[in-house]
């Protein structure tokens, strides 16, 4: 999700909430208290989001937002030394000169998203239950694991390690495949739980202090991460080239039969798509187009006259 949707999504809250009986509040949502049912970005839009509460019988959304900082966003070493304060070859603010061109576009492509929706984050609470809905622009998470590698690279570059901690290119390229084929990191929603899951797969021999393993880690991580983005974007450029053919698969192995609301309809049809795709989680606008295609409305249609007519009170004759 881009930022300007970022920002249509939360213009467009207050009118969601209204519409369907909330009351909208500015909130700080979170906590690691208490007991809380995350909703994933992945299954919910904002309106399944608000349609969710209300049938749940919540009266209040609540509701917080981050901008970003892109002067908080990459904080350098101070010029001329490393991360531990020892001295290091360097040109500005403490950049090695063979990465001050990678650094200044990464921190130029910061500068351009400056003071953006970074983050949305949404909370109803139902019977002393939080439910969580958090949705981040896809260009943040770029350039966070982006700073994340560079910053790596950075500290790699001090003569100390120049020549120790170089991970065998073969070696990144092999777990770079692995990771691009692991179930866990492909439907992971976020760069850090791909990380995570890598790092579970991959642990490292020396411990959390074996900086090479790390290196060679971040590395397949970046590869990998690439891979998965482009198989992602070639698997759904597939689908709604065909939608009317996978429409037709999703009836026929039954997907719909048993679900007679929206959100439900939205989820059951993500986790298809997922399925469908080795692990790689739909964007909403793929759900959508899929559930709008004529075969599918002509099911919905059939389907409700169905269950209209099975309630239908039988009179006396």
């Amino acid at each position: 999700m881009v930022a300007s949707d970022l920002r249509k999504v939360a213009d467009a809250l207050p009118e969601l909430a209204s519409r369907h009986g909330l009351q909208l509040i500015s909130a700080s949502v979170g906590g690691d208290t208490g007991l809380r049912a995350v909703l994933g970005e992945d299954r919910y839009d904002a309106d399944a989001i608000a349609h969710l509460a209300a049938a749940c019988g919540a009266r209040i959304l609540y509701w917080d937002l981050d901008h970003f900082d892109a002067d908080e966003f990459a904080v350098l070493p101070v010029d001329g030394q490393d991360s531990e304060g020892d001295p290091a070859p360097t040109t500005d603010n403490g950049v090695p000169p063979a990465l001050r061109k990678r650094t200044d576009t990464l921190l130029a492509a910061a500068q351009r998203h400056d003071g953006e929706v970074e983050a949305l984050r949404v909370a109803f609470v139902v019977e002393s239950v939080i439910h969580e809905w958090e949705v981040s622009a896809a260009w943040a998470g770029d350039l966070h694991g982006r700073w994340e590698v560079l910053s790596d690279d950075i500290e790699q570059a001090q003569p100390a390690r120049a020549e120790l901690d170089v991970p065998d290119p073969a070696e990144v390229e092999r777990i770079a495949g692995l990771l691009q084929k692991m179930q866990a990191v492909v439907s992971a929603g976020s760069y850090g739980q791909r990380r995570e899951a890598a790092a579970e797969a991959f642990p490292a021999p020396g411990g959390e202090d074996d900086w090479l393993h790390h290196r060679l880690l971040q590395q397949a991580l970046a590869l990998a991460q690439q891979a998965i983005q482009q198989d992602a974007a070639d698997a759904y450029r597939t689908i709604e080239n065909t939608l009317d053919e996978t429409a037709v698969r999703l009836l026929e192995q039954g997907v719909l039969d048993d679900v007679h609301d929206a959100p439900a309809r939205r989820i059951v049809t993500t986790d298809f798509l997922t399925e469908l795709t080795g692990g790689h989680r739909p964007k909403p606008r793929t759900v959508t187009l899929l559930l709008g295609r004529p075969a599918i409305k002509d099911f919905l249609a059939t389907q409700k006259a169905a269950a209209k007519h099975q309630i239908q009170p039988v009179l006396p004759l």
